[in-house]
Formats: C-alpha cells, sequence, structure tokens
C-alpha cells in the first residue's frame, strides 16, 4: 500500500502502460489522465515550462478538454497555483463565450458552460482568491455565464449555492458570512394574556406548575412530561369555558404545544388545541399559523396571522408582539427580497410588548444582521444595525444571531481577531448543551458558516463535527417520519462536508466518525432502541419487568407517530438509562463501533464534497486511510447523474463508459490499490449513493466480492443475526409473478423459481402466480426468500416503489407496515430497480433494501437498473448453487457475476439446462456486457 509521493508514482507507471491498451476508451481516458498527471507532477517540481506543456497536450484532446480544464483547475488550486487557475479559467471561457440560447437545448453545450461557472467558482471559493490579481476577471466571466444560464432558467441549485459562498467570502474582507433567514424559526412564546392574582390558590398553583414544566421543555427538561400538561390544560379550558381561568389555561396550553412543535416538529398539537379555543380568537389563528409554518406551508401561515391580527377578541393585545414578529419573518420568507417590510413588522411588534426583551426580539435581531450584511448596505449603516442585533439576540437568549453579529461586527469594525472570536463561539456552544437540539443546531450552523468565512481548515473541521455530533439526536428527537424527512433533507450536505473538513484537518478518526453519524441515521436510530444488549442488561441485574415494559412502549413508538406515545417510550426508557448506566435511545457512536465491523474486509466510506470527492478506508484499529478523489466531487458526480435520464436503451449502450468513468475517476484507486479483505464494503455517502459504484467490481483483475452497508454499526447489527442463524437449516421461499396486471409477461419466472427450488429441494416452499394474500402470511416463516416479478421505483416517492404481485401491486410502505419484524437471513428481489433509494435524502438509503433491513433481514440482493430476465435467471441459478454450498452471500454473488459474464453456451447449459439459451449470434460470451452481470448488488452482512 502506497503513501504519498509513491501512489502519485505509481500512478505515472500505470497510466504508461495504459495509454498503449488495445481498448481504444481506456487508451483515450488513459491518455488525458497522463497528460493531467504530467500537470501534477509539473507543479509538484515548481516546474512552469513542463506545466504549460502537459496543459497545451491536454488542450489538443478534444474530447477531454472540458475534462481536463476542470481537473487541470482543480490541481493548480490545490497547490496554490491560482496564477495557472486563472488562465485556465479564461481559456476556457473562450470555449464556452460563444454557446448561445439554442445551444443550451443540447446537453453537451449546457454541460460545458456549467462546468465552466462551476471552475469558476471553485476558484472564487478558495480563501486565496480574495483579492488575486485577477480576481475580478474571473468573477467577471462567471457572473456573466451563470446570468445566461440563470436567465434560461438551465442553472442549477449547487451553482447558486456556490455564488452565494463565493460572494460570502469576498464579503469576509469586510465582514461575515451571511446568515440565512429561512433557518431563524418564529418566537415559540406567548405573552400572559390574563392577569392570574386574582384567581383560586390551587388553580394558580396549577397553573404555574404546568407552566415550569413548558419552561423545562424549551432548556431540554421534563420534555416527556408536555403531553400532561396539554391534556390537563385542555380539561381546564373546557371546565371553565368563558372565564379568566380559562384564558390562563389556554396560554399555558398553547405553550405547550408551541414547544412541541419547535422540539418535535410535530403540528398535530398545534391543530388538536386550536380545535379546542375559539375559532375566531387570535390564539387560534397564531396556533393555526404555526401549524403551517411546521409543514412548509407558509402563504396559509400568513393568511392566519393577517386574520390573527383583525380578530376582535380580548386576548389579540397581549399577542400582538408575537403576531407582528411572525408577519415580518413570513414576510421574508415569502419573498426574500421584503427585509425592510419584515423588520418594520418586528420593530411594530416590539413597541407593543412589555418589558425589555419581547417575542419580536430574536426575529428582528435575526433580520438585523440578514440587513447589515446585504451587499447594497454600507459599512456605516451595517454597523449600528449589528449592534442593535446583538443587544437584542443576546437579551431575547438567541445565542446563533448574537454570535453571528457579534463576528460580523468584529470583521466590519477590524476590532476581533479569529482566536477572540473563536472563542466566543466554543463559549457560546458549551453554553447551549443544555438547550433544545434544534437551538443548539442553529448555532452550529452558524458557528460553520463563520468559520468557512475564516478560511482556517482546523476552523471549518472543528464547526463540523459540532455539527454533525448533533444530527443523531435531531433525527430521535422528531418521532414522526415526515418531520424526520424534513430535517435530513435539510442538513444532507452537513456529512460529506464534515468528513471533508475533517480529513483535510488530519483528524481522520473523527471524519470516519461523522460520516458514520451522518448516514443512515433514521433506520440507525430503529436498530439501536432495539439492541438486544440492553435486554440483557435488564434480566442480568433482575428487571424483567422494566424489559418488557420497554419492548412494549417500543412496539407502541414504532406503530405510532403522536407525541403522547413518545412520551410515554421517553420516561420507561429513561428508566432503563438509570437501572443500567446507558440511554438506549441515545448511545455514543465511537470509532471502536466501527472497527468492530471489519471483520470480513475494509469498510470503504466514499464521500463527495463540494471541493472534491474523497474516501476513508478502514481496515483495522489503526487510523482509517483517506485517499483524495477530485474527480469525484459533488458537481461532477451530479452532472453525472443528470446524464443518465433517458431510455433504457440509451443507458444501456453507455453503461461500459460510465463504468468506466467511475472507475477511472476513483474506483480503480479503491478496490485495486487500497481496500481489501474477502468483502469490501462500500458506505456511500451523499450524490454517491445514486452511482452503480459496485458494477466496476468487474474492472478488478480478482474481481473483489462488494457489498454495501447503510453504516458500520448497520453492518454490525447484520452481521450479528447471520451469525445466529449459521447453523440452522435454511427455509427458502421462492414466489414468481409471472403476469401482473398491466405488465408484460415475465416468460422465464416460472423457470427461474423452479430451479431455485430444485438447488434448495426439501428446505423451500414454491409459489407460482403468486398473490399478495399468498405471499403474506407464507412470508413470516421463512428466513429466505426469491422473488421474481415486476418492480417499479419512485425515486423522489420511495415508499411509493412498488413490486408487482398477482392480485395488486404491494409498495415499500406496505412491506413496512403489514410484515412483522423477525430474524431472516436474505431477500432475494429478482426485479427491475429495486436496489435505487430516494434521491431527495441519499444518506438515509430509504428504499427496499432498507426496508427489509428493518424487518429484520440480515441481507437484501436487489437490482440497480432494469434486467434482462434470460440473464438474470441464469445468474440467480448459479448465485443459489454457491450459495447453498456455504459461501456468504456477497462471495456468491460475486462467484455467479464473474461466471456469467465470462459464460459460454456449454457452462451456460450445464448450469440450468433447462433455460433457453441465448441467440447463437451473441458471441462466445453472450452475457459478458455488464448490462447483463452486474445490475445486482448485496446490502447487509
Amino acid at each position: 500500500m502506497f503513501a504519498e509521493p509513491w501512489a502519485h508514482e505509481a500512478k505515472g507507471y500505470e497510466l504508461r502502460s495504459l495509454v498503449a491498451s488495445a481498448d481504444e476508451v481506456v487508451r483515450g481516458y488513459a491518455t488525458a489522465d497522463l497528460c493531467e498527471w504530467r500537470f501534477e507532477e509539473a507543479l509538484r517540481h515548481d516546474d512552469r515550462p513542463a506545466a504549460d506543456e502537459a496543459r497545451a497536450d491536454l488542450g489538443r484532446l478534444e474530447a477531454h478538454r472540458g475534462r481536463g480544464r476542470w481537473s487541470v483547475i482543480n490541481s493548480a488550486l490545490r497547490h496554490g497555483a491560482l496564477d495557472l487557475a486563472a488562465e485556465e479559467i479564461l481559456a476556457f471561457y473562450e470555449d464556452v463565450r460563444d454557446i448561445d440560447e439554442d445551444d443550451l437545448e443540447v446537453n453537451l453545450p449546457r454541460a460545458e458552460v456549467r462546468s465552466f461557472v462551476g471552475a469558476c467558482l471553485t476558484f472564487l471559493c478558495h480563501e486565496r482568491s480574495v483579492r488575486h490579481p485577477r480576481e475580478n476577471e474571473v468573477a467577471a466571466v462567471m457572473v456573466e455565464r451563470h446570468d445566461f444560464l440563470r436567465e434560461h432558467q438551465f442553472s442549477m441549485a449547487s451553482l447558486d449555492e456556490d455564488r452565494d459562498r463565493a460572494m460570502r467570502l469576498r464579503a469576509m474582507s469586510r465582514g461575515a458570512a451571511r446568515p440565512r433567514v429561512t433557518e431563524w424559526m418564529p418566537p415559540a412564546e406567548v405573552s400572559s394574556l390574563a392577569d392570574d392574582r386574582d384567581l383560586p390558590g390551587p388553580v394558580r398553583n396549577r397553573l404555574k406548575a404546568a407552566a415550569a414544566v413548558v419552561t423545562a421543555a424549551k432548556r431540554g427538561k421534563r420534555m416527556e412530561e408536555l403531553a400532561g400538561v396539554v391534556d390537563d390544560m385542555a380539561r381546564m379550558t373546557s371546565e371553565h369555558s368563558g372565564t379568566s381561568i380559562a384564558i390562563s389555561a389556554a396560554e399555558v396550553l398553547a405553550g405547550a404545544v408551541l414547544a412541541i412543535a419547535d422540539i418535535h416538529d410535530d403540528p398535530a398539537p398545534l391543530v388538536a388545541a386550536a380545535a379546542r379555543l375559539d375559532p375566531s380568537s387570535a390564539l387560534t389563528h397564531l396556533l393555526r399559523a404555526r401549524a403551517h409554518v411546521v409543514v412548509g406551508e407558509i402563504s396559509l401561515a400568513a393568511k392566519e396571522i393577517e386574520d390573527a391580527l383583525h380578530s376582535q377578541d380580548g386576548v389579540r393585545l397581549g399577542l400582538l408582539p408575537q403576531l407582528h414578529a411572525m408577519s415580518g419573518w413570513l414576510a421574508v420568507r415569502l419573498e426574500p427580497g421584503g427585509l425592510d417590510s419584515g423588520i418594520a413588522a418586528c420593530r411594530a411588534g416590539r413597541e407593543l410588548g412589555r418589558g425589555r426583551s419581547t417575542a419580536a426580539d430574536p426575529v428582528l435581531a435575526g433580520l438585523l444582521v440578514e440587513k447589515a450584511l446585504h451587499r447594497r448596505t454600507s459599512v456605516d449603516e451595517a454597523v449600528p444595525l449589528l449592534q442593535e442585533a446583538f443587544r437584542l439576540a443576546k437579551r431575547a437568549g438567541a445565542p446563533a444571531v448574537a454570535q453571528e453579529a457579534k463576528s460580523a461586527l468584529a470583521a466590519l469594525t477590524g476590532r476581533g481577531d479569529v482566536s477572540k472570536r473563536l472563542r466566543a463561539w466554543r463559549s457560546a456552544v458549551r453554553a447551549a448543551q443544555g438547550a433544545p437540539v434544534d437551538a443548539q443546531m442553529r448555532l452550529a450552523t452558524a458557528w460553520v458558516r463563520w468559520a468557512l468565512g475564516t478560511g482556517h481548515t482546523e476552523l471549518a473541521a472543528e464547526a463540523y463535527h459540532n455539527v454533525v455530533s448533533l444530527l443523531p439526536a435531531l433525527v430521535r428527537i422528531r418521532y414522526r417520519a415526515d418531520a424526520q424527512a424534513r430535517v435530513l433533507a435539510t442538513v444532507r450536505e452537513h456529512t460529506e462536508e464534515a468528513g471533508y473538513w475533517l480529513a483535510k484537518a488530519r483528524r481522520f478518526r473523527d471524519a470516519a466518525v461523522a460520516l458514520e453519524m451522518g448516514r443512515a441515521v433514521a433506520l440507525s436510530t430503529l436498530v439501536e432502541r432495539d439492541d438486544p444488549v440492553v435486554g440483557q442488561a435488564l434480566l442480568d441485574v433482575g428487571r424483567g419487568d422494566l424489559q418488557a415494559r420497554y419492548q412494549d412502549a417500543l412496539a407502541a413508538v414504532g406503530r405510532g407517530d403522536d407525541h403522547r406515545t413518545w412520551a410515554r417510550f421517553r420516561a420507561v426508557a429513561r428508566e432503563v438509562a438509570d437501572v443500567i448506566g446507558a440511554d438506549p435511545v441515545e448511545p455514543v457512536v465511537e470509532y471502536a463501533d466501527i472497527t468492530r465491523a471489519t471483520g470480513e474486509g475494509a469498510l470503504v466510506y466514499v464521500a463527495s464534497a463540494e471541493a472534491g470527492g474523497y474516501a476513508l478506508i478502514v481496515a483495522a484499529a489503526h487510523d482509517p486511510q483517506c485517499v483524495w478523489l477530485p474527480d469525484l466531487g459533488r458537481f461532477p458526480v451530479e452532472e453525472w447523474l443528470r446524464s443518465q435520464s433517458g431510455e433504457v436503451k440509451g443507458r444501456e449502450s453507455r453503461l461500459s463508459e460510465d463504468l468506466d468513468w467511475l472507475w477511472l475517476r476513483g474506483m480503480r484507486d479503491l478496490l485495486a490499490f487500497f481496500a481489501h479483505g474477502s468483502i469490501i464494503t462500500l458506505i456511500p455517502i451523499g450524490a454517491l449513493t445514486l452511482l452503480p459504484l459496485h458494477a466496476t467490481a468487474g474492472r478488478a483483475l480478482h474481481f473483489p466480492a462488494v457489498r454495501y452497508a447503510p453504516n458500520a454499526r448497520t453492518l454490525h447489527w447484520c452481521r450479528s443475526r447471520a451469525a445466529k442463524m449459521a447453523d440452522r437449516p435454511a427455509r427458502v421461499l421462492v414466489a414468481d409473478v409471472p403476469k401482473a396486471p398491466g405488465q408484460a409477461e415475465l416468460e422465464l419466472a416460472p423457470a427461474e423459481t423452479a430451479a431455485v427450488a430444485g438447488i434448495w429441494s426439501g428446505q423451500c416452499t414454491r409459489l407460482t402466480e403468486a398473490t399478495w394474500a399468498a405471499f403474506e402470511p407464507a412470508a413470516h416463516h421463512h428466513d429466505i426468500w426469491h422473488v421474481v416479478c415486476h418492480g417499479s421505483v419512485e425515486s423522489q416517492e420511495i415508499f411509493l416503489s412498488s413490486l408487482a404481485f398477482t392480485d395488486r401491486d404491494v409498495t415499500v410502505g406496505d412491506l413496512r407496515e403489514r410484515l412483522r419484524f423477525a430474524p431472516r437471513r436474505l431477500a432475494v428481489i429478482s426485479a427491475c430497480d429495486m436496489q435505487n433509494v430516494g434521491a431527495d435524502a441519499p444518506n438515509e438509503v430509504v428504499g427496499l433494501p432498507s426496508a427489509l433491513l428493518q424487518l429484520g433481514f440480515a441481507g437484501v440482493i436487489a437490482a440497480s437498473w432494469p434486467v434482462y430476465e434470460r440473464a438474470t435467471a441464469f445468474l440467480m441459478a448459479r448465485f443459489h448453487q454457491v450459495l447453498r454450498d456455504g459461501a456468504h452471500p456477497a462471495v456468491a454473488l460475486a462467484v455467479a457475476q464473474n461466471w456469467l459474464r465470462s459464460a459460454g453456451f456449454d457452462e451456460l447449459a450445464a448450469v440450468a439446462p433447462s433455460f433457453p439459451l441465448p441467440p447463437s449470434n451473441r458471441g462466445p460470451h453472450p452475457f459478458e456486457h455488464p448490462w447483463y452481470w452486474a445490475a445486482f448488488a448485496y446490502t447487509g452482512g
């Protein structure tokens, strides 16, 4: 295993051999790669003439020019050669400057313009580009081409975000990174609506006790008691309707449900509380508005606030600061250019409040910071705005806004240094540790923005490490699946960025732990709650009663998604923690949790960050090995994914070239040189989750067994389950669905299941023309499934992806709801596309494989693209032969795939004599194209 600089030298020797390859595609890529290698070599030795020569040679390779320019720019920036990078960018501009509106309708020119803008932004996001002599030239050509893309609706969110980042970096020369208003939530406070001094003593004490729970919950304590407060205050409101007691109870009730919404992202208690109150009351409108905010219905929320401001009930006056603050917040959410109107609304609310601090202060402070850092705000105008924002935020207990205001003020006035601000950020984070996790996350992301703006790798690494450490808690506190999905979508890129910056800071163990914590968070939460170690620990101390109550509460929270069920579960979990000394709901993730999963081979975390791709290879208890993959950054990976849309035939014809691209861009380095073991486990992060990385294994000389895992903890869980079942005779269920409503007939489905049933003779149940009505009860009694049917994947609505049975389609959501958990060994889904996961939150790997893992399977085999049934039938027959002989499923799949791609007609007939052979004009190896043999992948242990 080579370490730098020898890996670079070894790559040069390899490329020189590949340029003589008989394969034209490999030769072409190798020639371009060798030019890029020569450029990198010249930069290492500070040899400018040699660098210019390599650039010129690469420029003559027209087929690789755009890719080559991107590589040259990245290499130059890595070596701090910003002059060369700027020169290459301006040469790149000459290639794309004449592309017009009509050209954008064609994929290649459009991709070239996007690639050019991305290259400019990579330069402009480099910390040393600020005040570089050619900074303005690069910025000017970037703006011209990016505005051109925007004008014709061909820009992308990643480009827009990078442009904003580059502009914020420029703002750091006179200020701080610009915060995002949408991360601030409206205040969850309700001012006192009635004078309780004349209330009877017992009533007043009851109200105070309930209010104390609400206050404690907002500080991260006693959260499970909120459900009782809601019930108690709702009863009091009903029992004393029309009295001052009812008004005071409604105030506490509103505070409780607002706290639940703020902590758990759950709108249901808000809606239920609003239904108990006068429908025309300002308080009712406020609760409805907040419910709309939770689910993202901003315009409906604005309408409710407007109605509240015009209501005539007696409580409106006490709510005016809150209502005006929400009005201002919503105004900016609806129209980002409406800063001034939002500030005016908040100021109106502040004037109508009582005391030094009002409910309007946190939002007003945030909007003032946004206004101060606006590009049209002068320094003289910004300073007093930031001073006011800091005072308001500090009094209101909004540390994220306070720290951003203070950092911006220090930078603008030149009276602060990085080390002083760093101490302030660390102090604020420590002070917030008892706060609800949402408040901690708002502070943490603000710290990240500041740290990135400083340009210091170590500071960015520290801030990102804090962010990722909060991700599991951010998901665990949300018991509703839709709330988990919303928060995971907002933080989807934190994980890969955290790993990147930690690795750059050479904190490799922390980088691996960050990737582990940020991957499959929701799945890990379910797995960790049901850890058998917890049950055994309770039995060991004679608390079988508590173990039974914990399992009952766990089952209830698994079936429901309401706050009351969660509160009961959390209360029992706290009892468990008191007894065994460890919280079963919030376990700590350590590096040892990763290394314990490496028994069968290396774990490879591979991720694509904005600045480039990278991999962390964990093979034992020592530090991970970091491999930088600059060509697998987020921008080129997302561009590659967009190119995959289209007809199946087009995807099939491009597959070999696409796999070559993945192999040469980074998978070769991982599978051929660095990762070792009987089984290599890939844990892709971010957009790389959507790529068929496993299919590149066929490029390696020894064809390694490759599998996927959601993360190391889930892999360990799957391996433990498989180990417990190793000595148990397999009970196999095979089912075929040759004719499903509205689908083409699968003519070989019966032959495939007959072959599998024959291999497992005496241990197998076979369902022909299977209906869901027959499959569902049979499924519970078997630990290996093999299902042959049509599959349909919905990448944007992954739970609607389905398997077609004879009587009905069964969605992924149906499987999760209808089938009970039980230990099972393997599910083989012989259908199209069912390996694919949801595109909205790829790090959560939500799809059929993860759904089956949740049902208790140790492993799942599914396909990444539409499959040919004849090739699949032969593959599955060979797979089950090897599996029956005792091989690990991942190894058996690799053996079967390697066999299929090289099998001749005689070998095919020997494995499955009853199957029809492919046409004789397909050549001596009819299934050698990867479309036939590489689709299926194994996930699990």
